[in-house]
């Protein structure tokens, strides 16, 4: 498994590629390149949510903790006392910390529902209705910040992935092949109920003309080249992973 670091360079590296190419084909405007960057990079990193120990995670859920501490109380400012405010502040905040985060930690297992491909697309579907119904953004737009999660996100599995073999030995480790799988075989009822929340998300999503969004990308990259490149790579690899 790639450490904290490693996923955290690959994320930059990715994200910015991808907000650089997507802003020089005209996709994105040079306001929008800094939030939708900083999604990509909580993406390469959000499938360690899964990890009991790591200290991102907890970081995480401090963070979300104090996020939903905000949203929740800022509304009730005309209704209770600046002290009350605080308090209801706090309780909200512990509960997600230390709450939320014992229950989450006891339900999941570490390279699990979380890394897979079902988690991706529920991660780039949340993203997409965030952007759209909470943030106001246009469908195109809210769509590009999914696409943004789903990069960097597939970009931590490939680089778990990456770290499962031993290429001075010449050979797999045991945990190849348990980051990027469609879904999890182990966990069937986690699978299941990501799927439900795909889904579900996939339902609300908003609808979007991305066609245009595609040619404009297309133009400026070549993308046949690069699928070719990228197959040649991988039947490369695969061919001296069935060798070993």
């Amino acid at each position: 498994m790639a450490n904290f670091q490693t996923h955290l360079n690959g994320g930059i590296v990715v994200s910015a590629a991808t907000t650089l190419t997507f802003y020089t084909a005209g996709l994105i405007r040079g306001e929008e390149t800094l939030p939708l960057f900083t999604i990509g990079v909580v993406g390469s990193l959000l499938p360690d949510i899964d990890s009991d120990t790591s200290k991102p995670v907890k970081a995480l859920f401090s963070v979300l903790g104090a996020g939903l501490a905000f949203v929740m109380t800022l509304p009730l400012a005309d209704r209770f006392q600046p002290l009350e405010l605080a308090l209801i502040w706090v309780g909200v905040y512990l509960c997600v910390r230390y709450g939320f985060f014992e229950v989450f930690t006891r339900l999941t297992v570490h390279r699990g529902i979380w890394h897979s491909w079902l988690a991706a697309a529920a991660a780039a579907l949340a993203t997409t209705n965030a952007a759209y119904w909470l943030w106001h953004q246009t469908p195109e737009t809210a769509w590009i910040a999914g696409m943004l999660m789903a990069i960097g996100y597939l970009t931590h599995l490939c680089l778990d992935e990456l770290s499962s073999v031993d290429f001075s030995n010449s050979r797999l480790r045991s945990s190849f092949g348990s980051a990027l799988k469609p879904f999890s075989l182990a966990n069937p009822w986690s699978s299941l109920g990501m799927l439900a929340v795909v889904a579900f998300l996939a339902l609300q999503a908003p609808a979007a003309n991305l066609s245009p969004a595609l040619d404009r990308l297309e133009t400026l990259v070549d993308l046949t080249a690069a699928a070719d490149f990228f197959r040649d790579r991988l039947e490369g690899f695969l061919a001296q992973a069935r060798a070993w």
